[in-house]
């Protein structure tokens, strides 16, 4: 049984389904057309890649002698660059757009494709959960996600133009698969997504009216902006106006005993 350690890279198109017969052999051609315009801007050639094509996803073994930055970093750059071209004048319902998956793992040619733990992973990471949030939530045409060994192998030692904050480490559950990987969304703000498992957003503070009154031997404690003063009766009344965290300005005076300004 002959295997080798090579790249793993698969990308499938957002909303393919829900288009008509005519839009989706348009697709079929502009998607090939643009992972072959980015191979060569990126100085791949894709011709020696070993390509399965699924109508709107193409799963690629690449060779042993591929440099992986060059696939991680130019490549990558390079696909997003040829699709913002590709969908300039495009509207919405037609535009390309793509989640990208890549691993590099062990790789053995079977029957019908690719058997092993390694190509399991690479599919679990395109078909995860995060990476089809991100389409949906942001505009960009393009989400990346890479495999928790890849990441920490190249990224984080700094072998790519790629810095670790690009990336958002995500959970992937897919059937009976659960691992993490770390989503790029070059287009977009990746940290802003709103992902499975994320905290609601915290509910604003109550507005905290910033008058105080303080009476006789209160003490009135400030903490931030707001302040409590304890409710007594006593011969002197101070207020406070325009109470903030960098002290307080008193206003007038009132005694109890007369009824008269000091």
């Amino acid at each position: 049984m002959n295997f080798q350690r090579s790249l793993l890279v698969c990308c499938d198109l957002k909303s393919y389904g829900a288009a008509d017969d005519q839009l989706q052999r348009e697709l079929q051609e502009l998607l090939v057309r643009t992972l072959d315009r980015a191979g060569e801007a990126a100085g791949l050639d894709r011709t020696t890649w070993s390509r399965q094509a699924k109508g709107d996803e193409e799963w690629a073994v690449l060779p042993a002698t591929t440099p992986e930055g060059d696939v991680v970093d130019r490549y990558v750059r390079a696909l997003d660059v040829e699709l913002g071209k590709t969908n300039r004048y495009r509207v919405p319902e037609a535009k390309l757009r793509l989640r990208l998956a890549i691993h590099f793992g062990t790789t053995v040619q079977g029957a019908n494709g690719y058997p092993g733990q390694d190509a399991v992973l690479v599919s679990r990471l395109l078909n995860s959960e995060p990476p089809h949030a991100a389409l949906e939530q942001s505009t960009a045409d393009l989400v990346v996600v890479l495999s928790e060994s890849l990441f920490d192998s190249l990224v984080v030692p700094g072998y790519t133009t790629l810095r670790p904050e690009y990336f958002r480490r995500v959970d992937v559950r897919v059937k009976n698969f659960a691992g993490h990987g770390w989503m790029w969304l070059p287009g977009g703000d990746v940290h802003s997504l709103v992902l499975g498992g994320d905290a609601p957003p915290a509910t604003p503070a109550p507005a905290v009216n910033q008058y105080a009154v303080a009476s006789g031997a209160s003490t009135v404690v400030q903490a931030g902006g707001d302040a409590h003063v304890p409710t007594q009766k006593a011969d002197l009344i101070q207020n406070f106006d325009r109470n903030d965290q960098r002290g307080s300005h008193f206003g007038p005076v009132y005694r109890g005993d007369r009824d008269e300004r000091a």
